[in-house]
């Protein structure tokens, strides 16, 4: 068996996309979440590529990091890289991932998974047009099982809500939500069916609590104190819609194969996931979100299989004992 470390800075959305790749490899990551001490923090990681040596444990806090080291380090983001790039002037035998683009050269890693939009490259690098993540059919089927029973009595068709919130670029303001609220509103005047809302951490608990003025017996607010049941409302949306703030709500919903409707955040504008969001857009993938839910179709992408081939390629070393 494979022993492996996931290391991020803790956010939800870089940790899904390691605990996606690991699951796709067939191994499980014992997750670390790290963070870089100030003043070091600021430092461009072209710079923490030369003090290498000194990162661990310098620079670093956060989960411990002392060996005995894994046989597979997964990191995600560029604190996540920063940590890595320490950890391989230890761990010798240790195989590096990096998932997201590590903001210097991909030769201080195995193998790095960047998405198109990024501009490293290298022989050694991997790159994808949608986030790594874990919605599979048999997931969505066995999620449609499990959550079909509490969802039967809001009428369908069922349209799936993942909203986003303020990010390291964006802050979403009152008012901005208030507008939100409004084009929900509109949307459930024009249809029979429900509104099935999730909000993300980020949302925050003012703006989530605001949700409640779309008001009606056909819409379910997840009120961040139970269960979440996210994949189980992409499991039984018939339409799907997105905030575009973040590039792993949009691509897991993707990963579904229904219309997805790209709802843009007031104010959030020429930033990667709203760039991602216009790709989506422009391949047909999805529209913008109007008052009318319709049907399309649109071929699922199937690149989580695609990247576990190929790092087998790039490291048979290690994937020797993976289960590909």
């Amino acid at each position: 068996m494979v022993s492996s470390w996931g290391i991020t800075d803790g956010s939800a959305g870089m940790q899904a996309q390691v605990r996606a790749l690991a699951g796709v490899l067939g191994v499980e990551p014992e997750m670390k979440k790290i963070i870089i001490k100030e003043p070091f923090a600021a430092l461009p990681n072209g710079i923490h590529a030369l003090l290498k040596p000194f990162i661990i444990p310098r620079m670093i806090a956060g989960d411990s990091l002392a060996p005995p080291y894994p046989d597979l380090i997964i990191s995600c983001g560029r604190r996540g890289a920063i940590a890595a790039m320490g950890l391989k002037t230890k761990a010798p035998h240790t195989k590096f991932i990096c998932i997201q683009d590590p903001q210097t050269s991909s030769k201080h890693f195995d193998l790095v998974v960047a998405m198109e939009h990024d501009a490293i490259k290298g022989p050694n690098v991997i790159k994808t047009y949608f986030a790594l993540h874990s919605i599979t059919p048999k997931l969505l089927e066995e999620a449609q099982q499990r959550f079909a029973a509490q969802f039967a009595s809001y009428p369908k068709p069922h349209i799936t809500v993942l909203l986003g919130g303020s990010t390291n670029k964006y802050t979403l303001e009152i008012e901005a939500m208030a507008r939100i609220v409004m084009q929900l509103q509109r949307m459930l005047k024009h249809t029979e069916g429900s509104l099935l809302i999730t909000p993300s951490r980020r949302t925050g608990a003012q703006n989530a609590s605001m949700l409640r003025g779309v008001g009606s017996q056909r819409v379910y607010i997840y009120d961040g104190v139970a269960e979440n049941p996210y994949v189980g409302l992409l499991a039984l949306a018939d339409a799907i819609i997105v905030t575009n703030d973040s590039v792993n709500m949009m691509s897991e919903a993707a990963a579904t194969g229904k219309p997805i409707y790209i709802l843009p955040l007031p104010g959030h504008t020429d930033t990667k996931p709203a760039r991602f969001a216009n790709m989506l857009i422009a391949k047909g993938i999805a529209r913008p979100l109007g008052d009318k839910i319709e049907t399309w179709h649109y071929p699922v992408s199937d690149e989580m299989q695609r990247v576990a081939a190929e790092v087998k390629t790039v490291i048979p070393a290690l994937c020797g004992d993976l289960e590909l």
